[in-house]
């Protein structure tokens, strides 16, 4: 056992041994980095002061060659006085200098190629010592997860954990020196290329296929892409994460103190380029060339051919995209508290040791990446032209196309069954559910009015909407509103006509649905919806809670999909909250503008059409004025006590339309339509009332002239007890305006002003001025 230890120290030594060797010839290499920059960076400035000078001299060393020993135009030399000529033994140190670093130049170059070469291959040797490192603690921890008992397993378990960050930390102190000397030299992308091609393509290479595009789902559906690509960035993360932190630590650039950090598109270090980004070029690059490079995966992404699909995999490699930064920059795995409290205890007790022996790891720079420094990592992606050019692989506009065409043919389908069948056909194809919520929460009732606004909502499920469509589903949505609002004008225009579908049936599968679904056709006479009072208010209500829709609830819904309130979802919207608010201003005029016409049909609805078909209906009685005459003419009857039975039916209709949709009637209308009602009725009963009066008062000076005059039953001629009985019929009608236009309250405030209402009215105002002179026969026989 005790050969054994011993043995074991010896190898553990000989490992740091060869540890600090690797480690030393790391910073040997960035050393020579340095030195090689520097006499680049000589030879560069020596050439240029040559040029400058060859430049102000006007020819510079051919003139030298030229003329006398004691010519001005020899190039002095450094062993020159120089009281006599101080700029020109400067100038000829100078030429001298420059030709010394020609001669030197391919030496340099040679320098520079050699030790690019030696960073890259040791660069590519601590990759793959990291991935073996990553495998080697992963294996150890499944075997750990199998074996673990007692204390000792437990102690063993802290040593390996602690042997292993010794190792991490001294790779990537060796890393650093590799990446470091790149970047001096100006050769960041070639670290980059070289991370991608050993680290990355390999992890690529061994899990994307179609047959893992495929997998849990039918083939050509692409099932498994968003757990390929999520597979892809755990374990990217897992086994190279600290390499991709130190990294973007060690190159990316603060914000400047005095820079709106809010201020996307203002901060220019946000996109700033760094000297080695391997999160951009070393991880992002190799994934976005896999997917594009092979025609059969390339065209099973971004050509599929069937809309579902399409989107699917967009929003799987937008979400994959717009989470890569923090997923890879992000750590991965932390320690319970109390291997957490144990490490720390072995890390400080071996620190105390390892002190003595001048190692100050603890002491090496750890990269402290924040919030923003992700964002900066994420917006480099956005901004490289490889994701240009993989946006560019995108063919949304035929997406959108499309999906507008699913849309419009389910609004046809719904408007040509209404236009069979009338406004309460049942056409809506979409969830129940979605339906009950619909009609419960908004309060549609017409079928044709959830089928439209299920379809607008549908835009925007995270299973339809792609951001970079937002504008084009707005226009869709106004498109589809301008559709049904086009189809009501034209009802209301009397263009339109209802039924007649002849007894036919049809059948049609509807979209959306696994099963065709026959759809019965009801046979319906033919009619035009305006001539129809209860249809007009109908629909003129659902317009009205459309247009609210439409400001309100729809607007919220298309603001939390383009704007999201969670701060994580806005940053994948690469949007600042200003642009984001400036969004959302842009989509509620959008959608005011697809409801600016509804005001003028739900207006003209009300104050022209339901007044007209009204107040026709209400003038029907007034027929029967003419036989208030016959009534009493040589027929002896006793004067009238009550009104006429035909008065209490004159309003009838109103009472029942105002009954019935008082509750649905618009705001924005109010009670002026049932005062032009009231108004047109009484100026037609006014009419008819004058009219049989002027024959009353004919007839009885016709009478008169003959001497056949007398009085009849009561002490009344027929004339006066016509004129009584329309005076009876004018209180009833008076009675029931004024019930109408107090709405039935019976309050004060209602009842004055029903009363000034009323005196506004002309025609009430003239039938109380045609009835007045019958007070007095009212007063008569009141008292007997």
């Amino acid at each position: 056992s005790k050969k054994g230890s011993k043995k074991s120290e010896e190898a553990e030594e000989d490992e740091m041994d060869e540890d600090d060797e690797e480690l030393d010839h790391a910073s040997s290499l960035e050393r020579a980095a340095y030195t090689t920059l520097r006499l680049l960076r000589e030879l560069q400035s020596s050439s240029a002061e040559v040029s400058a000078l060859t430049r102000a001299g006007g020819g510079g060393a051919d003139n030298a060659n030229d003329g006398d020993a004691g010519g001005d135009n020899v190039l002095p030399s450094l062993n020159d006085d120089p009281a006599v000529d101080r700029g020109g033994g400067i100038d000829g140190a100078i030429m001298e200098k420059s030709r010394f670093l020609m001669r030197l130049a391919p030496r340099i170059r040679r320098l520079e190629s050699d030790t690019a070469k030696c960073l890259v291959g040791r660069l590519e040797g601590l990759i793959a010592k990291a991935r073996r490192l990553a495998e080697d603690e992963s294996d150890g921890g499944n075997a750990d997860d199998g074996d673990r008992t007692g204390s000792g397993s437990s102690n063993e378990e802290r040593s390996r954990k602690l042997r292993l960050k010794k190792k991490r930390s001294d790779l990537l102190l060796m890393m650093g020196h590799a990446l470091r000397g790149l970047a001096l030299l100006g050769r960041g992308s070639d670290a980059e290329s070289s991370f991608a091609r050993v680290a990355i393509m390999p992890i690529v290479r061994s899990r994307l296929s179609v047959g893992r595009l495929d997998e849990g789902g039918p083939r050509g559906e692409c099932a498994g892409l968003f757990f390929l690509l999520d597979d892809i960035a755990n374990t990217v993360g897992e086994m190279y994460g600290e390499i991709l932190r130190f990294g973007e630590g060690m190159f990316s650039r603060e914000v400047e103190e005095n820079e709106d950090e809010d201020d996307i598109d203002g901060a220019s270090s946000l996109v700033a380029p760094m000297e080695v980004d391997l999160v951009t070029c070393g991880v992002w690059v190799p994934v976005a060339t896999a997917l594009m490079a092979d025609p059969g995966i390339k065209m099973a992404i971004f050509s599929p051919g069937i809309a579902n699909v399409l989107q699917a995999n967009y929003s799987a490699l937008d979400t994959f995209l717009s989470e890569l930064a923090n997923n890879l920059l992000s750590p991965h795995t932390t320690p319970s508290p109390a291997m957490a409290d144990a490490l720390t205890q072995e890390e400080e007790k071996a620190g105390q040791d390892i002190d003595e022996l001048g190692d100050f790891s603890r002491l090496y720079y750890r990269p402290n990446l924040t919030r923003r420094s992700i964002e900066r990592a994420q917006s480099r992606l956005y901004a490289h032209p490889a994701t240009i050019d993989y946006y560019k692989r995108w063919n949304l506009p035929i997406y959108y196309q499309l999906r507008f065409a699913e849309f419009t043919r389910r609004l046809d389908a719904a408007l040509e069954r209404v236009r069979a069948e009338g406004w309460h056909a049942d056409v809506f194809t979409g969830e129940k559910a979605d339906a009950a919520k619909i009609r419960e929460g908004l309060g549609f009732e017409i079928p044709l009015f959830v089928e439209l606004y299920d379809s607008l909502l549908s835009m925007w499920k995270s299973t339809v909407f792609l951001r970079p469509l937002t504008h084009r589903f707005l226009r869709g949505s106004v498109q589809l509103v301008g559709r049904v609002l086009a189809f009501v004008k034209g009802g209301l225009d009397g263009e339109i006509e209802f039924g007649g579908s002849g007894g036919s049936d049809r059948e049609s599968s509807v979209e959306g649905k696994e099963d065709n679904v026959a759809e019965h056709v009801v046979n319906v006479p033919s009619y035009r919806w305006n001539e129809r009072v209860e249809d007009i208010a109908v629909v003129s209500w659902e317009l009205t809670i459309l247009s609210t829709c439409l400001s309100h609830d729809y607007l919220e819904s298309v603001a939390s999909t383009v704007c999201p309130p969670d701060d994580a979802s806005q940053r994948s919207t690469r949007n600042s909250p200003s642009q984001l608010d400036e969004l959302r201003l842009l989509a509620s005029e959008i959608l005011s503008g697809a409801s600016f016409g509804i005001p003028s049909l739900v207006e003209r609805s009300w104050n022209e059409l339901v007044v007209d078909d009204l107040a026709r209906e209400c003038s029907a009685p007034l027929a029967a004025v003419k036989g208030v005459a016959a009534t009493y003419r040589m027929t002896n009857r006793p004067p009238p006590t009550q009104a006429s039975p035909f008065v209490s039916t004159i309003l009838r209709p109103l009472e029942e339309f105002d009954g019935t949709y008082a509750s649905r009637t618009p705001p924005q209308i109010g009670d002026g339509w049932k005062r032009r009602v009231i108004g047109d009725v009484s100026d037609r009963y006014a009419a008819a009332v004058e009219e049989l009066i002027a024959t009353v008062k004919r007839t009885e000076e016709a009478l008169k002239s003959r001497k056949t005059r007398k009085m009849m039953a009561g002490g009344m001629s027929d004339g006066e007890k016509v004129k009584l009985q329309l005076f009876l019929d004018h209180r009833e009608y008076r009675s029931r305006v004024e019930a109408l236009l107090a709405g039935g309250s019976g309050d004060e405030d209602g009842d004055s002003s029903a009363a000034a209402v009323m005196g506004s009215i002309g025609g009430l105002v003239k039938l109380g001025e045609l009835t007045e002179e019958a007070e007095s026969l009212f007063l008569r026989v009141q008292k007997k």
